[in-house]
């Protein structure tokens, strides 16, 4: 058996573990994988050996602590912020706007990581800072493309205060607008927490194809006219996909309209 072909039968072996089916025998593993009970066990051996497999109190093998260190490392890999400032990195070159990386805590959104123009503008984005998740297109990307089921339980649990005459205000008026957002695939805000301010904003999924965070363009409400928002859009559109990408999430093509 050529060096390949060990290594092939041994990945594939790992393969048979699984949430449903932790522990297995000696027996299982040669009945469901069809090999001969010696080379299963040569196999097995060879796996516990490194760490990839260990047995338990009544000998059966399960998924070894290498697992746990490996997994570990590509968590570490996949820390959201170190994922997405080279995008956003590219996002800023390309929109010349503030971008901004906003999580969920709660009822709260909040800003983790920002990139700054040149010409940066009293804005509501400070990293560390939190938001309401109803007001601001960054915050409301972060429950505007969840299932609607869970959006419509966190908007029921929202307490709204008027930051400016734009800030929705009720939970039917935030839901009228989410509705309107989950059709055009991106939220739009315009001084919803201060006036004279815009943002686009879209979500950022990872493998579990979950929203994770999102990515807004802000600036001055006057850099989002019409005429500039779909190339500000598309900017932003390449900006969340490959985030989102990174974090394990097969990204589609997705349709704008607005």
């Amino acid at each position: 058996m050529s060096i390949a072909n060990t290594f092939d039968k041994g990945l594939k072996l790992l393969d048979l573990f699984s949430a449903e089916r932790s522990r297995l025998t000696l027996r299982d593993v040669a009945e469901i994988s069809g090999l001969s009970k010696p080379t299963a066990l040569r196999l097995l051996n060879t796996l516990e050996t490194n760490g990839y497999l260990m047995r338990d109190r009544s000998k059966a093998y399960c998924l070894g602590l290498k697992f746990l260190e490996l997994g570990n490392c590509v968590a570490e890999r996949l820390d959201i912020r170190a994922v997405a400032l080279p995008h956003m990195e590219e996002l800023l070159i390309r929109a010349d706007q503030a971008v901004n990386l906003v999580i969920r805590d709660g009822l709260d959104a909040v800003y983790i990581e920002k990139r700054e123009t040149s010409h940066p503008v009293r804005m509501y984005t400070r990293i560390g800072r939190r938001a309401p998740l109803y007001a601001g297109a960054c915050s409301r990307a972060l429950i505007a493309f969840l299932p609607e089921k869970e959006t419509a339980e966190i908007v029921s649990q929202l307490v709204f205060k008027p930051y400016t005459a734009a800030t929705p205000t009720t939970g039917e008026d935030l839901q009228a607008r989410i509705n309107q957002e989950r059709a055009w695939g991106y939220c739009f805000s315009k001084g919803e927490l201060h006036e004279g301010t815009g943002a686009l904003a879209m979500p950022v999924r990872d493998y579990s194809r979950r929203v994770v965070a999102s990515i807004s363009i802000s600036g001055p409400e006057g850099n989002f006219i019409d005429e500039r928002r779909e190339y500000l859009l598309n900017a932003l559109t390449r900006c969340v996909d490959g985030i989102s990408r990174d974090l394990g999430y097969p990204v589609q093509k997705v349709n704008l309209r607005g």
